[in-house]
């Protein structure tokens, strides 16, 4: 599940997502689950990448799920300690017994509650609710009184790709997400062509270079590669790193003579090193 609030990619990892539709209250006998949100945050990015499951502790029934409150926050510090910092809260997750869920006025409150009583390190909570046949997937700001559903990625939007550049203009990284809908999957040269120069330029980095101390985050229709401390004389690295700008720019510039760039966004980020 990959989703977009503001300028950040809000990506669900596919272990994240199998996790949480294996909840389905298909059965009328199933009480509804839950439990919370774990990931990391970036400034173009926000990934949720694990979940606490439903225990002994919490109390549920056919339609209605209380966590334990201790048992969650024990879950927090572990995953904050053993992350060395970089996973943390980001939110709530449950099911209801029903095609499209909504939420409540309990699930509203649950969420403005623990952003103004809970000391966190985001203004925002996500709200992921789990139903038969579809997902309502939300996000709860510090200080607005309406929760606002996330707006969902698809083909339509096309392929979105921004280069990370450091303030002496010099390339440490790339994020690419989204999709091409030009031709069916497996016919679509520049779907294949996009992918074979992100995936080759990451494994010539690592196979070619002596960088060891990299971030890659790769999901569905998702990459993310960073090297946050990538050093002026890995001359390598940088080099390996310019040709991959450059394919992007030749593929980029075939499409618009075939009138279909508009499916490609590219932009360069100026980041300090992460």
């Amino acid at each position: 599940m990959m989703y977009k609030l503001g300028e950040q990619h809000v990506v669900f990892t596919n272990h994240v997502v199998k996790v949480l539709q294996s909840y389905k209250q298909i059965e009328k006998s199933q009480h509804e689950s839950g439990g919370i949100l774990l990931g990391k945050v970036y400034k173009d990015l926000i990934i949720v990448d694990e979940v606490s499951l439903p225990s002994k502790e919490d109390k549920s029934g056919r339609f209605f799920f209380e966590r334990n409150v201790k048992k969650a926050q024990s879950i927090i510090e572990n995953a904050w300690k053993e992350s060395n910092g970089e996973r943390i809260y980001l939110g709530e997750w449950h099911t209801h017994p029903e095609d499209t869920p909504t939420p409540s006025n309990d699930d509203k409150k649950l969420l403005s509650n623990m952003l103004k009583d809970s000391d966190i390190e985001i203004d925002f909570l996500f709200m992921v609710i789990i139903g038969i046949k579809n997902n309502f997937v939300a996000v709860q700001r510090k200080g607005q009184k309406n929760i606002e559903p996330l707006r969902k990625i698809n083909a339509k939007d096309g392929l979105e790709i921004t280069i990370y550049e450091n303030q002496h203009g010099k390339v440490f990284g790339f994020k690419v997400g989204g999709y091409l809908n030009i031709a069916p999957i497996g016919y679509d040269i520049y779907n294949a062509a996009f992918s074979q120069i992100f995936t080759g330029t990451i494994n010539s980095i690592i196979s070619l270079t002596n960088v060891n101390d990299y971030i890659l985050e790769k999901e569905k229709g998702f990459i993310r590669f960073v090297i946050p401390n990538l050093q002026d004389n890995e001359e390598k690295a940088y080099t390996l790193f310019d040709s991959m700008v450059i394919q992007i720019r030749m593929v980029y510039e075939e499409m618009r003579q075939k009138n279909i760039d508009k499916q490609v966004i590219i932009e360069s980020l100026i980041l300090k090193r992460e």
